[in-house]
């Protein structure tokens, strides 16, 4: 039972990014504070107990790819209107990474093949995860504590430089094979 922990961790942000548009258009902000914090302090504990707990599986690799970028996506399509349109920005960016990935995914043959190891995720890529998940949390606590809102704009522009970054370093790596 306790090699299924980091998967029901991982499983927990699908839930979260599920609940976003919910709790924050019902104004239930206090809530959605509370399940983002949990949901992002998630992204940094199931990875590393599944590697504690030898139970890192294929399918733990790829739900961890889709629960993050259900969150991101989640959280930056709400959030766009009613907090900061310049937001669509890390959206745009998040779908072109999610649209190389998997093109590259599906003509690789690892889609055929059922082999979710060919396509890691790199160094660029979870740095930009850090990023993208700050900044939509700093534009959720903008919403609620104008005091953020002059670093949000910084902060979305910087996270879509390092998008474009990671897009790049993944079409140079999965480019070539």
């Amino acid at each position: 039972m306790i090699k299924y922990i980091p998967n029901i961790l991982t499983s927990f942000r699908i839930v979260v990014a599920f609940l976003i548009p919910f709790l924050f258009f019902s104004k239930n902000h206090q809530l959605l504070t509370i399940l983002l914090i949990i949901a992002l302090l998630t992204d940094l504990f199931d990875g590393f107990l599944a590697r504690k707990l030898k139970a890192i599986s294929v399918s733990g690799k790829l739900l961890d790819i889709i629960s993050d970028k259900l969150l991101a996506l989640s959280a930056a399509s709400t959030f766009i209107t009613f907090i900061n349109n310049f937001l669509l920005l890390v959206l745009i960016g998040e779908i072109a990474i999610s649209v190389l990935m998997s093109y590259f995914f599906i003509t690789s043959g690892a889609y055929k093949e059922k082999d979710f190891t060919k396509h890691e995720s790199s160094q660029y890529g979870k740095i930009k995860t850090w990023f993208l998940f700050i900044t939509l949390g700093v534009a959720f606590i903008s919403y609620e504590f104008i005091a953020f809102q002059p670093i949000l704009q910084p902060l979305i522009i910087l996270t879509f430089i390092i998008q474009i970054i990671t897009f790049c370093n993944y079409l140079k790596i999965y480019g070539k094979k």
